[in-house]
């Protein structure tokens, strides 16, 4: 077989691998959800460093719920159930509640009072 061909064919492999994983991760860091929760829960930290160590979430939520109650509360909390049966339960996690809106919202409001 020629050289060159099979240069080319292994760089054909390689690329498609590669192109692999990455979608592999990209898929699964959005489907599980975990990367708004972590968000959150950082704001959350910086937001309200009075908060215990270790606290739950539906802690901080609490709290925040109390500084910003012009969010959708009930589209946070859906996604709040949703991502704890997920991650608690094993459940999977349905398509609406993976990218999330309303904690999108919560964290850019979260981050804007922190700042101030």
């Amino acid at each position: 077989m020629d050289p060159d061909l099979l240069v080319a064919l292994d760089a054909a492999v390689y690329l498609a691998a590669a192109l692999g994983a990455v979608a592999m991760r990209t898929r699964r860091g959005r489907a599980s959800g975990a990367g708004s929760f972590g968000e959150l829960g950082e704001a959350l930290r910086v937001r309200f460093p009075e908060l215990p160590e270790g606290f739950t979430m539906r802690e901080g939520l609490a709290r925040a719920r109390r500084e910003e109650p012009g969010l959708d509360w009930d589209g946070i909390d859906r996604a709040l159930v949703a991502y704890e049966g997920q991650r608690y339960g094993g459940l999977p996690l349905p398509p609406q509640e993976a990218e999330a809106p309303p904690l999108g919202e919560l964290v850019r409001a979260l981050r804007r009072r922190a700042r101030r």
